[in-house]
């Protein structure tokens, strides 16, 4: 039985719970995006429908420059996953293509919960809404070593 998986202190620095004392220091640390680049050619409407979303997960931290990829991946899943869909409304789809769209679906949703894109996962995130940061109150933390 395996104890809880270890939270990135990125992640417990957006909830608002990182303590320099519990962060251990070899921690990968990641570049964080100043803005969402622009959406890759090979995307589809539908996957750059999607794309735009990620511009507020990149303001919240959630993407760094190493999850582009992961988030290009489950665009790339979620369009295929809505061509499908439009086929079907046509009746044009074949069983082969049904099979195609609940994998992509699969794939889409387990994506999805990694960047906290379902209700489910944003809670489990818990991101914190940014506060005014108190002067006084943050110089009494370096002070104190919080």
């Amino acid at each position: 039985m395996a104890g809880r998986p270890r939270k990135p202190a990125q992640l417990k620095i957006i909830q608002g719970t990182f303590q320099k004392s519990r962060n251990p220091e070899s921690e990968a640390q990641f570049s964080a995006l100043d803005k969402l680049p622009p959406a890759p050619k090979a995307l589809n409407k539908h996957s750059k429908r999607l794309w735009a979303y990620g511009a507020e997960l990149v303001s919240a931290g959630v993407i760094t420059k190493p999850d582009i990829i992961a988030f290009e991946l489950c665009c790339d899943a979620y369009g295929r996953y809505m061509a499908l869909r439009d086929h079907i409304a046509k009746n044009l789809i074949k069983n082969i293509e049904g099979q195609q769209m609940n994998a992509d679906l699969s794939a889409c949703e387990k994506l999805m919960a990694q960047f906290g894109m379902t209700p489910s996962s944003r809670n489990r995130f818990g991101v914190s809404k940014k506060k005014e940061i108190d002067p006084e109150t943050e110089r009494m933390k370096e002070l104190l070593g919080a």
